[in-house]
């Protein structure tokens, strides 16, 4: 079960009670209880793509408070922190913020991330670039996609549907479906899940598909 002290600050639990849910069907294997894959619309897509566009320095110090579950990188992180500035260490305070909390450039975020994060608007050089994304989103257009439990992503079709579970050996007959939403506390155990298993969805939702 994963375990951070940032999953339990009452500052955070306001925040994820004011944040829209995103709304998940989970496919589970009757005969084992393995969670196989969901099926969710495109917000849950974009939330998951644009973990990408944050700094790794604010993944781990900002959202994680330094409790990745990554030793080396939690280490190296812990390492900056405890470093003084000055002559030896850090040449300013500035470089010492620039390690710990770097900036997620605006024109790279999507209006699905919902981690409380600030992005840094376009800067001057950047006024005569197109801004990549359609509609602060990440996607072109809406529609249903399957996850699987490592997160590979795919759009929704019986298709897909047929040849996940063909890919996984589970008969279709031994599937059970649920419904089940994630918001800010969810999604920061699914974001320290994908740091290290390959089981991101279960590590990060059967709890809570238990509880409901």
């Amino acid at each position: 079960m994963l375990q951070s002290s940032i999953l339990d600050q009452t500052h955070m639990k306001k925040e994820d009670s004011a944040t829209p849910k995103m709304l998940l069907e989970v496919s589970l294997q009757k005969s084992t209880g393995k969670l196989l894959f969901v099926e969710a619309e495109e917000d849950f897509v974009e939330f998951l793509f644009s973990v990408l566009s944050i700094p790794l320095g604010t993944v781990i110090g900002e959202l994680l408070k330094g409790a990745s579950s990554v030793t080396c990188i939690d280490n190296i992180f812990k390492r900056v922190s405890n470093m003084s500035v000055g002559r030896r260490h850090h040449k300013s305070h500035d470089i010492k913020e620039m390690l710990l909390k770097p900036h997620i450039g605006q024109q790279y975020s999507s209006k699905h991330q919902f981690f409380p994060l600030a992005c840094t608007p376009l800067c001057w050089r950047d006024c005569f670039h197109k801004d990549p994304r359609i509609d602060n989103g990440l996607l072109k257009q809406s529609g249903l996609f399957i996850v699987t439990d490592d997160l590979i992503v795919t759009p929704s079709s019986s298709y897909s549907t047929l040849k996940a579970l063909n890919d996984l050996k589970v008969p279709f007959d031994d599937i059970e479906k649920y419904e089940t939403s994630i918001g800010i506390i969810e999604g920061l155990r699914m974001l320290k899940a994908s740091l290290r298993s390959r089981s991101t969805l279960t590590d990060s939702l059967s709890l809570d598909i238990l509880i409901k």
